[in-house]
């Protein structure tokens, strides 16, 4: 029942972060740290926070359309290297030299890396940037974060022989879909209840593959991806949005306070803000020869969020008190800069 209470605290907060023009995530992690201290909520994973996750992943993976990401690959591929080489090295080092293993260093150091897609786009579109060209690169700068997102799921999914060979089948059934889609607009070509259930049927099928040793997260991208040629976005973001917030609250409830290791986070938060600025200041000069326009795309590019937080649960729990802190900042910080 706790979800339903939780669904009402943050449909107040969603209203008061837009009437402000701010982001609700990170205030959604705030009010899961606020219950679970109160002893409202546990902070346990549930099969809502769970659908958060899966439809998130689904959404951005209709964003991704194959053939608008290939007629744009020389463009996105340079400007995304450049945001790659400063925001993912600089942490994963520092982590290392903390003392912190390969793989969970690897872990938060893309979560510290990939920019908040949510957060970015509703800056661009609030703060009517879209017409410049800027907000072009920072769109595909998102694309191509959500692709090497994509590239680490999949890596993840590759452990053994036997998950191998059932990743490879999937995702052969996968572009089989994709190409033959056509065949389901009778599903979605209809004005009564059925387009609604079948979005929510696909997705939710990422949940029952996972019980086949197919990684769940990369599921949902990929029936993303197969359905893409579908204007799917109309009905997914309801489900996303709701989904999504009692995850966010879910992980915020999650968080530790007392193995919070404050000399690693600060450090990091620092690397988060540097390293796009840094990113935004070279990508602009290179492909804009402009240094206006890589301090816009250091605003519009700062924030992280939801992949940031998605990836923590995913592979990395322990660290989602040094996550929180940098979407927190990070978050805080984008609004104050995109309004500056």
């Amino acid at each position: 029942m706790e979800e339903f209470g939780v669904v009402i605290l943050c449909t107040a907060i969603a209203y008061l972060c837009r009437s402000l023009r701010f982001s609700p995530i990170p205030m959604y992690i705030l009010l899961g740290m606020v219950l679970k201290n109160l002893g409202v909520i546990k902070g346990d994973s549930t099969l809502l926070s769970e659908l958060g996750i899966v439809f998130l992943l689904f959404y951005i993976g209709l964003k991704i359309n194959p053939n608008q990401v290939s007629r744009n690959l020389k463009g996105i591929t340079y400007a995304g290297l450049i945001d790659f080489v400063f925001n993912f090295f600089p942490s994963l080092i520092i982590l290392l030299a903390f003392g912190f293993d390969v793989f969970m260093s690897i872990v938060v150091a893309s979560a510290i890396y990939v920019s908040s897609s949510a957060i970015c786009l509703k800056l661009l579109v609030d703060n009517k940037k879209l017409i410049f060209p800027f907000a072009e690169t920072v769109v595909w700068l998102m694309v191509f974060e959500d692709l090497v997102i994509i590239g680490f799921l999949m890596l993840m999914s590759l452990s053994g022989t036997l998950p191998l060979i059932k990743t490879i089948l999937f995702l052969a059934i996968i572009y089989i879909v994709y190409r033959y889609s056509r065949v389901f607009k009778p599903l979605f070509d209809r004005s009564d209840e059925i387009p609604i259930l079948a979005t929510f049927s696909i997705p939710s099928l990422a949940v029952l593959v996972k019980n086949l040793g197919i990684s769940e997260a990369l599921a949902s991208i990929s029936f993303g991806i197969a359905f893409s040629k579908y204007k799917l976005d109309s009905l997914v973001i309801p489900f996303k949005e709701v989904f999504l917030a009692i995850f966010f609250v879910m992980f915020g409830a999650s968080i530790n306070l007392e193995t919070l290791d404050v000399n690693a986070m600060l450090p990091l938060i620092v690397i988060a803000i540097v390293g796009k600025l840094l990113s935004g200041y070279f990508i602009g000069l290179k492909v804009h020869k402009s240094k206006k326009d890589g301090m816009h795309i250091f605003r519009y590019t700062v924030p992280r969020g939801e992949f940031s937080v998605v990836l923590t649960t995913l592979f990395a729990p322990q660290f989602s008190g040094i996550v929180s802190a940098v979407v927190l900042v990070t978050s805080i910080l984008s609004v104050v800069l995109s309004r500056g």
